[in-house]
């Protein structure tokens, strides 16, 4: 159950550079999308600069939507989401959204997993299964004896690594190879990359959007973070972290370049990790391996911390952890598990979530009884369209029919409060 006293968060007087940097600790986690070989080859290079820009322009809406007193009231004792979904959720309605907190975390584990994975298969002959094994084991061992300012200070240390590194690669290549050269590889054997002309590329670039941004607004360790932040901060912490992201779209864009211009794509599921095989042994490739496992680990650890402050007691958390881990190496094990499969399943979550986040978490009306009801169906009727058409579709169709409902259920509400004034 939901903790009811207060979490009391130890650094809860972040400066707004202190808040950019342990939200960007977040999300950088790898361009999701762009490092798919499927989702290069259907919209090209513009789809991952526009992930990279969804998370961007989440945070900046996030910041805006943000109701300046009440948050500033609540903001020191409790985890922002999880005190609105305790003050203004009941019955069926907070059960299931209880699970769904719970099950956010799956995706996260399972993108982080086929990370390591892939990283395990170009630096180390281990099977896949004893690797994720030891992985989770090390990362029981770390949410264990780690506290969360010794987390904090992991995140800071990457994101000075991370800048450093993601501004010295394209330097470094682009003076010793040529800009040009870059360019004239990935014309030459990657034609389709620059190919904008797309008929669903419009409508991939709308959902992407608004499956991000539901994806932020429910995401339970940005809030949790986003209480480590002075109330006066976290409105520009927020703007912040949106500009910056957006303008390491280039950086990241410029990697990904690198690691395809010289050949056909690498027989990996995240192209990033072709960017071993093109730079010179040494240093810049120890450091871009540090940099990938850092990420994946700082990730993890502020997920769990914050699964962590869902439960009133230790021992409901480690039940949990250990029901995940037995579901991800299930998972790993029975199906073949790709990013952008992983990214398309749990956005028709975060697109149908999104309207009953917004009325949730920004607007002082009561939430309608069988709310929960149209987010189960319009997932499945979702999943239903994108089965028969394409996934797009059935994206499109989640949120269409979860907005159309959640306002009829909304307007009966007030008609009914009318009534009885």
């Amino acid at each position: 159950m939901l903790k009811k006293f207060s979490l009391l968060v130890p650094f809860a007087s972040l400066s707004t550079a202190a808040g950019v940097i342990i939200l960007l600790a977040r999300w950088i986690n790898g361009n999701l999308l762009l490092s798919s070989p499927s989702a290069l080859i259907s919209f090209g290079f513009m789809a991952g600069i526009c992930y990279t820009l969804a998370t961007a322009i989440s945070f900046i809406v996030l910041g805006s939507l943000l109701n300046k007193s009440a948050y500033k009231q609540n903001q020191h004792t409790q985890s922002f989401l999880l005190f609105t979904i305790q003050q203004k959720l009941s019955g069926t309605n907070l059960k299931i959204i209880r699970l769904f907190y719970l099950l956010t975390g799956i995706e996260l584990w399972l993108i982080q997993l086929i990370s390591i994975s892939v990283l395990s298969e170009i630096m180390l002959n281990i099977p896949v299964p004893i690797t994720l094994l030891l992985f989770m084991l090390v990362m029981l061992l770390l949410d264990r004896v780690m506290s969360v300012k010794s987390i904090l200070w992991l995140e800071i240390l990457f994101i000075i690594a991370l800048f450093s590194l993601l501004i010295f690669i394209p330097i470094y290549y682009f003076v010793q190879n040529g800009a040009s050269s870059v360019y004239e590889g990935i014309r030459l054997y990657h034609p389709y990359l620059f190919y904008f002309k797309n008929s669903e590329i419009l409508l991939f670039y709308v959902i992407i959007q608004l499956a991000v941004l539901g994806q932020v607004l429910f995401d339970k360790s940005t809030w949790y973070l986003i209480a480590f932040i002075k109330p006066k901060k976290v409105r520009r912490s927020l703007f912040s972290s949106g500009v910056i992201l957006a303008l390491l779209t280039l950086s990241f864009t410029a990697i990904l370049m690198i690691a395809l211009y010289s050949g056909a794509f690498g027989q990996f599921q995240v192209l990033i990790f072709t960017f071993l095989y093109e730079v010179q042994p040494g240093f810049l490739t120890f450091a871009f391996l540090v940099i990938v496992i850092v990420a994946v680990v700082t990730t993890l650890l502020v997920d769990m911390r914050a699964t962590k402050r869902f439960f009133a007691k230790k021992r409901p958390y480690y039940f949990y952890l250990f029901g995940l881990m037995i579901v991800l190496l299930t998972f790993f094990l029975s199906i073949d598990l790709t990013i952008l499969g992983v990214i398309y399943s749990f956005a028709f979550l975060h697109i149908t979530m999104l309207p009953f986040m917004l009325i949730l978490l920004f607007t002082n009306r009561s939430i309608h009884k069988f709310s929960w009801l149209v987010i189960l169906l319009s997932i499945i009727i979702g999943i239903g369209v994108g089965i028969s058409f394409n996934m797009l579709y059935g994206l499109a169709a989640s949120f269409m029919i979860s907005s159309i409902y959640q306002l009829m259920l909304q307007t009966e509400m007030t008609q009914t409060v009318e009534k009885k004034a």
